[in-house]
């Protein structure tokens, strides 16, 4: 039975899902990966590292269908792009237990997106438009994007694990100018940012209890960007949460099915929204995930399917978005552990 519900369930990842979508769509964010969970013996250290990566497909129209009537600089019939990006996170994670109750917690995060880009006609013929190279490009951009350094409050009540995880993101990562503003002036631009450019906070609350061979979590963690950095871009907030219901399966190999929630706020360039630009999406996964223990030492496989996707469009005509599956693998060891 068990075997049976998680097949069903990776199974759905073959199945394309596609959003409407907004043409400003291009600059992927992946749901954050969780750090470290549950508690921690004072003076023991938890070292994690965990990759995430995904697919994204976005085609959108450009272009006038009515050149008579063109306002677009250079004017050109309307054409396809049509665009690939690979999105992966490599995070590292460290929490060293200060007692057990507090610890602290950093999580630094390395980020790539690789793009592809092709141009039809709309009838599916190869199209080379008059500005080539100005909005996207065969390219992969990569480099540190934003720390996490938290604090960890957690303790035991009754049978349940409880911690909450404040914390602050650093601006580290790379950023980039108003790519809307170098688009209307018909200036080369990259919509990717590697980071906010903002200090943010962060929040991570985490639940988890044992019922016999059943072990329920519960998570929740939020981002919330509280000003412009210096290229007058806000970063969306972003909050992330889900549930899950894990148990034993073949001697140290543990599973857990869950479903998980994810929403993403407008960006904001000089404190505007742009209708051609990230405007908001929402999501609802399917997730699983496997864990081999291995005495002090963890190894995880994850996977997370959408089964429902909303994103906001602007006044642009909207394209399309298909990203099927989410998928991750992770290793943690604890040294200095007193636990048996």
């Amino acid at each position: 039975m068990k075997r049976a519900a998680f097949l069903a369930l990776l199974s759905l990842a073959s199945i394309p899902r596609v959003a409407d979508a907004c043409a400003g769509c291009r600059n992927p964010s992946l749901a954050v990966t969780r750090g470290s969970e549950g508690p921690l013996d004072e003076r023991a250290l938890r070292l994690g590292l965990t990759a995430t990566g995904t697919t994204v497909h976005v085609v959108h129209e450009a272009g006038c269908r009515d050149l008579a009537n063109c306002s677009e600089q250079p004017a050109q019939p309307a054409y396809l792009h049509d665009q690939h990006l690979y999105p992966l996170e490599l995070r590292f994670a460290a929490e060293y237990g200060l007692n057990e109750t507090f610890g602290v917690e950093v999580q630094l995060p390395f980020r790539a997106v690789s793009t592809t880009i092709e141009y039809t006609t709309p009838e599916g013929a190869p199209y080379e438009p008059l500005d080539p190279g100005i909005h996207h490009r065969d390219e992969t951009i990569a480099g540190l994007a934003d720390p996490w350094v938290l604090l960890r409050i957690g303790t035991s009540v009754e049978r349940w694990w409880l911690a909450a995880r404040p914390g602050v993101s650093l601006p580290l990562g790379r950023t980039e100018e108003d790519p809307f503003e170098l688009g209307d002036q018909g200036l080369r631009h990259q919509h990717i940012q590697l980071g906010s450019g903002s200090f943010d906070p962060v929040l991570v609350l985490e639940a988890s209890r044992a019922f016999g061979e059943l072990r329920w979590q519960l998570f929740a963690q939020g981002q919330l960007p509280l000003y412009e950095n210096r290229h007058g871009y806000r970063a969306p907030w972003r909050v992330y949460g889900g549930t899950s219901l894990g148990a034993g399966l073949l001697g140290d190999l543990a599973g857990s099915l869950g479903v998980e929630a994810f929403h993403e706020a407008a960006e904001r360039w000089g404190g505007k929204l742009r209708q051609d630009g990230n405007l908001g999406r929402s999501e609802l996964l399917g997730a699983a995930t496997l864990t081999q223990s291995l005495g002090a030492t963890e190894l995880t496989l994850g996977v997370r399917v959408p089964f429902f996707r909303k994103i906001v469009e602007g006044d642009e005509p909207p394209g399309t978005l298909s990203s099927p599956v989410t998928l991750s693998a992770g290793v943690s060891h604890v040294f200095g552990s007193t636990a048996p």
